[in-house]
């Protein structure tokens, strides 16, 4: 685009030289050229300065994905090197709980191997002179026993025994009692309780 000047003869007159439009023209026509010029050349910078940044950018991004995905490898590597360890690992906890329940069972037996002799003389203590035993059966901890006796009184003092001891025994129940000539036949029942 060409501008032109129309106020160079009154400029003229005010400085009083006369300016010759052409010369004007000419003159700022260049500078127009010369300010052309200099655009595409700093848009050409901006340009390559971006497309370096994209570069620099694009390698430094690929750089970590190349690191990631050798730290993924190497991890796997390592997680398939330590498998066996962990089977290995696996199977001792399994070992482990097993050799546990057998020492616990074992240590139930040995706490059980001399309850029956206990239990004989814990009701040996509680037993009054005047009752006796027909038959005593266990099922798991709770023992119930079938016997005679001479009253019920002694019958009523041998289960008080029994209810005071409850280190030895829990939950004494005396359901029955009946009397057939002389002789009071009894039953009664209770847990026995594991000696701590």
């Amino acid at each position: 685009m060409i501008k032109i000047n129309l106020l160079g003869d009154t400029l003229a007159q005010v400085t009083n030289k006369k300016i010759d439009q052409g010369e004007s023209v000419q003159v700022y026509a260049q500078d127009q050229v010369a300010n052309r010029a200099h655009f595409p050349l700093a848009g050409l910078l901006v340009g390559l300065f971006f497309v370096a940044f994209g570069v620099v950018y694009y390698v430094g991004l690929n750089r970590k994905v190349e690191e990631q995905t050798q730290k993924k490898v190497d991890l796997e590597r390592q997680k398939q090197e330590l498998a066996k360890y962990t089977a290995l690992e696996a199977k001792f906890r399994k070992d482990k709980e097993m050799l546990e329940k057998k020492k616990n069972v074992i240590k139930d037996l040995r706490i059980t191997q001399h309850l029956p002799v206990h239990l004989m003389e814990e009701l040996a203590n509680a037993l009054p002179d005047d009752v006796w035993f027909k038959e005593i059966a266990q099922r798991g901890m709770n023992i119930s026993i079938k016997g005679e006796s001479a009253s019920f009184e002694a019958i009523n003092l041998f289960r008080t025994h029994l209810v005071d001891q409850k280190n030895w025994f829990g939950n004494v129940n005396y359901p029955t009692a009946t009397k057939n000539g002389n002789i009071v036949e009894f039953t009664l029942s209770f847990d026995l309780k594991k000696p701590s």
